[in-house]
């Protein structure tokens, strides 16, 4: 047991001295860091370790760690709940360890906790532990270089415009600050509709707000991807009953890219590193979808391995994945659907069952399936009720397509049929590719529901993004929730055909090292392969790195299909062709070859050749720096700027304003549209105050994506309410006394934040409100009780 737990801390010791270089050489402050570290490693992490060691039997386990995570993220949400109900802040760094404190004090659970008994636990050698810790390092530094390095924790002098996204995150967390069922914070009195525990979570452990921005966009993110990729090593251990199956997993969530074969758009898609800051709910939505399979692989095979998981968290894992992404449960739902299925029918066929048996497995996946049905239900009619824009047609799909591939919209169904036709190659075969390892699993044990739930997520997520649209295509977010569980246990599928193929055989004439050496070597030959591959693809591309659309001499078709396709079906073709000599050569030259050879063996080519993007983004030979953004004067969408006055304003509200305090501001549009019109996405005075304005961005509003009409873009898209938006403007405009009153009586603005760089800002507020600040062009005003 010893050696295990040394193991688990000496991973988690090398991931957090790598986060902290990261953060604190992007930008955030040494004393937060520290705050940060002792929140996630005493609040969320400890007690999270504890309860799963109480949760499951056995001694010590090697995989312990990986569960700490999400059992501990479900401790810090119910503690925000358990704090709205009774109406006071419950501290993560205080609920925690006395969580923990209270479970060891008890001694039937304390022996759960420290049982030492030998057998169980899953020793893994050093080199196990050496080569995770490598895997994480190499996770924190794509994070530092593609994410920690381009935003910074606050507003600077070279940093000071952000993603609008990142903002909406922000301004959600401080409305899940002040209310138990959270609201649209930037229109006052507007419901949400959109899954929230994220902001509930950062809620929780960021504590008073002040520093709101720097959890929600780098801190919780970075961490999130870390539990992500321990969780998945112990999902992975399970999955296979090796240590080999963890690093393969965790190596498939961390690691994996898809192939690169040209420059151009509406490539494949690459969930953890593309997604990981930009929608933190998915992120957090995969830590927890990820721990529900874990936990339903362990319901339903109930092997000796599947002890390692806390099984009794399903419900709250399950209900997590619910209310972090509104699209994470529903692909799951779908793999436990064909994984019954196939279960069934293989008992059907081979009559292996006892009728007993057989009922068994069907009560295990009917009230597994139930759970998931239930909770699903549920989510959609308490925590975001409503569509939120989101709606069935099947035929937006492939007219999406035509208009990427033309450049516009055809009516001839051959033309069609091609651009589908593209975007199946190029996008859709590079993204399932390193996915296809859990046809190892399948192969090797068809009976084993892990393959199968893997297989059928990943198809429920591909299906439901062409089946479904959405104003700004979040219909896509059904893939990316499911492609980490795929990936997850893909890698874990291969790794466990690697390590087989590895050992040595009894029947071969060559000496063990012998054997190994070669198999080694062929590996790497098949993953060099893809990456050269790719490599010369993009060097030889027949557009010269310009997309065909952009290209004046491709007028027809069939000549622009061909200049999309041809760049990944030279990949792919090349990757197929190697992958099959060497299946044929290994089939000649052993006696046995195992099943799911060819599939892994086209995994590891596909790896290699998506290695070509995971070396970019480590970008082992430069200085990430400190975040640095365009310049407003240079910024083509002309966003206003998110100044340093900006953000102190905001830090002012948070320590001055009451949490139902209502801003008016001009700050409602963030630039222009590339047609040149107003966007309505400016979320910064709520982002930076964690406060409710009466109108702010209004573009990802319920009811502007619900009601919108065909043709408008949702970012151009006018305000429902134009008297509310005028009247709330004519307080910065041209304030008046009768105004002020009216919007201190009628809509509860107790504060005016007016910026300069999104209009003009009248002098009469000095003379009709208690001008707090007036600083680059900032003015921070608050409003007199009956406008006096």
């Amino acid at each position: 047991m010893r050696s295990r737990i040394v193991g688990q801390v000496c991973l988690l010791g090398a991931a957090a001295a790598a986060l902290v270089v990261a953060w604190v050489s992007t930008g955030s402050s040494p004393g937060l860091v520290s705050w940060w570290l002792a929140v996630v490693l005493f609040g969320v992490l400890l007690p999270g370790w504890v309860l799963t060691r109480c949760l499951r039997s056995g001694p010590v386990s090697t995989t312990d760690l990986g569960w700490a995570g999400p059992a501990g993220l479900v401790l810090a949400l119910a503690t925000w709940l358990v704090g709205h109900l009774v109406g006071h802040s419950l501290p993560t760094l205080v609920v925690g360890p006395l969580v923990a404190v209270v479970l060891l004090a008890v001694p039937a659970t304390r022996r759960r906790v420290l049982r030492t008994a030998d057998g169980g636990g899953g020793r893994a050698p050093w080199p196990a532990w050496a080569a995770l810790a490598l895997v994480l390092l190499a996770v924190v530094r794509w994070m530092w270089v593609m994410g920690l390095s381009k935003t910074a924790p606050q507003p600077t002098a070279r940093f000071q415009l952000y993603y609008q996204d990142l903002l909406y995150q922000a301004a959600l967390t401080g409305e899940a600050r002040r209310n138990l069922v959270p609201g649209y914070p930037m229109v006052n009195g507007e419901p949400l509709g959109y899954h929230w525990f994220f902001h509930a979570l950062a809620a929780q452990l960021s504590g008073s707000g002040l520093d709101d921005l720097d959890v929600v966009t780098r801190l919780l993110p970075s961490v999130l991807v870390v539990m992500l990729v321990l969780l998945a090593a112990a999902v992975g251990r399970q999955a296979t009953g090796h240590w080999s199956g963890g690093l393969g997993a965790a190596a498939g969530v961390a690691l994996v890219r898809p192939l690169p074969s040209d420059v151009w758009t509406e490539g494949g898609l690459s969930p953890v590193p593309g997604y990981w800051e930009v929608s933190p709910t998915a992120l957090l939505g995969w830590v927890f979808g990820l721990a529900l399979v874990g936990c339903l692989i362990a319901v339903l095979r109930r092997s000796s391995d599947d002890s390692r998981a806390p099984a009794a968290l399903l419900p709250f894992f399950a209900v997590g994945a619910a209310g972090a992404k509104s699209a994470q449960l529903p692909v799951i739902v779908g793999g436990v659907a064909l994984a019954g299925l196939a279960a069934l029918v293989l008992e059907w066929r081979h009559r292996r069952a006892a009728p007993g048996a057989l009922k068994g497995l069907v009560l295990r996946y009917a009230v597994c399936l139930g759970i998931l049905v239930v909770v699903m239900v549920l989510a959609v009619l308490v925590i975001y009720p409503g569509a939120y824009g989101l709606r069935l047609d099947p035929g937006a799909w492939p007219a999406a397509q035509s208009s990427l591939v033309y450049g516009h919209q055809v009516t001839d169904p051959g033309a069609e049929t091609t651009a589908v036709l593209v975007s199946l190659l190029r996008r859709w075969v590079p993204t399932v590719l390193p996915a296809l390892g859990v046809l190892v699993l399948l192969r090797r044990r068809p009976g084993d529901p892990a393959g199968w739930i893997g297989a059928g997520t990943v198809l429920a997520g591909v299906l439901a993004a062409m089946a479904f649209t959405h104003p700004s295509a979040s219909q896509y977010y059904f893939t990316m929730a499911a492609l980490p569980i795929g990936y997850a246990l893909s890698g874990a599928g291969v790794a466990e055909l690697v390590r087989t193929e590895l050992a040595p055989r009894a029947e071969s004439d060559q000496a063990p090292i012998a054997q190994v050496r070669s198999r080694v070597l062929v590996l790497l030959g098949l993953a060099a392969a893809g990456f050269v591959t790719v490599a010369v693809v993009r060097r030889l591309l027949p557009s010269n790195g310009r997309r065909p659309t952009s290209l004046a001499s491709l007028t027809g078709t069939t000549e622009m299909a061909q200049t999309w396709l041809a760049p990944t079906l030279a990949t792919l073709g090349v990757l197929l062709l190697v992958v099959t000599l060497v299946w044929l050569v290994g089939r000649r030259s052993l006696d046995v070859l195992h099943r799911g050879t060819w599939a892994a063996l086209l995994v590891v080519a596909a790896v290699g050749a998506g290695g070509f993007a995971v070396l970019q983004s480590l970008a082992p030979l430069s200085d990430p720096g400190t975040p640095h953004s365009a310049s407003p004067a240079t910024d083509r969408a002309k966003r206003p700027a998110i100044s340093p006055a900006l953000f102190q304003a905001g830090q002012y509200l948070r320590l001055h304003a009451s949490p139902g305090d209502i801003v008016a501001t001009n700050r409602v549009w963030s630039g222009l549209s590339p047609a040149g019109r107003q966007d309505n996405r400016d979320f910064s005075v709520s982002a930076l105050s964690g406060l409710r304005t009466d109108v702010g961005g209004y573009g990802y509003a319920p009811r502007l994506l619900e009601g919108l009409q065909p043709g408008v873009p949702y970012t151009v898209a006018p305000f429902w309410d134009q008297p509310r938006l005028d009247a709330e403007l004519a307080l910065v405009r041209a304030p008046t006394a009768a105004g002020l009153e009216a919007a201190y009586r009628t809509q509860g603005v107790r504060w005016i934040v007016a910026d300069e760089r999104s209009g003009p800002v009248s002098a009469d507020l000095a003379r009709l409100t208690d001008v707090v600040s007036h600083v680059d062009g900032v003015w921070l005003a608050r409003l007199r009780p009956g406008g006096a």
